[in-house]
């Protein structure tokens, strides 16, 4: 039973029982949890307890509903370090999942205003258009677009990259080493068609990132990813 006579709120002390079921497992993954009534019955609280609760943890990314069928626990989101230098599939492999993509199309095309800026060429200039969707053990969480170039890596195929990713292509290939990013991110809503790849609802919250990747000096890559909030956060570590 929880204590009316703590400092700490009954839905706060709730919350703290619930997301220790969570942590230790006794509520695995993609379970289905107590009703409310049942919760209400257990700790001896009303339903508005239960429902703020509830709703904290599913704010917060460990539950999600599903429409007359319940409230379910999600599986925990990928956390992403920005200290360094990074790829999505080096660090997810580092996470304990396993990552891959998943290429949409690759085309060349005249780059506009602002691919042009971020790459640093002039208007007009020929770059690919990566599209690919990214997956961490098939869950896909991110849809991104990657615009290279095409005088840095010329006769780059789909293929290459299915077999070696981006980066491992560029290096196998071209002699360049991304070593070097500058990101920008940003809240948005996912937007129809992007929901339809990432398996949400539209206008699901999201985040955009910007990244303009270098090899030492030379621009080879400026990257546009919507990426899932409910699957993926960032924690930046200041020094």
């Amino acid at each position: 039973m929880l204590n009316e006579n703590a400092p700490m709120a009954l839905y706060h002390q709730l919350r703290e029982v619930v997301l220790s079921k969570i942590e230790s497992n006794e509520w695995p993954v993609n379970s289905q949890i107590p009703t409310e009534r049942e919760l209400c019955e257990a700790f001896g609280v009303s339903r508005i307890t239960v429902r703020k609760a509830l709703s904290e943890l599913e704010r917060e990314g460990y539950l999600y509903r599903k429409q007359g069928r319940g409230t379910f626990v999600t599986s925990p989101k990928i956390e992403q370090r920005l200290s360094r230098f990074y790829s999505f599939s080096e660090e997810i492999r580092k996470m304990g999942y396993t990552p891959s993509s998943k290429i949409l199309d690759l085309t060349t095309m005249k780059a506009d205003k602002k691919i042009a800026a971020h790459l640093q060429i002039e208007i007009g200039a020929e770059v690919y258009n990566l599209e690919r969707i990214r997956l961490a053990n098939e869950e896909p969480f991110a849809i991104e677009n990657s615009f290279i170039p095409y005088a840095v890596c010329p006769g780059l195929s789909a293929e290459e990259i299915a077999s070696n990713g981006l980066y491992g292509t560029m290096k196998l290939n071209y002699g360049l080493t991304a070593n070097q990013a500058v990101e920008t991110f940003e809240a948005v809503s996912i937007r129809a068609d992007e929901a339809v790849h990432l398996t949400v609802a539209e206008n699901a919250p999201g985040l955009l990132l910007e990244r303009v990747t270098y090899s030492n000096l030379i621009i080879v890559e400026y990257c546009r990813s919507i990426i899932r909030g409910d699957r993926y956060k960032y924690r930046i570590v200041l020094k």
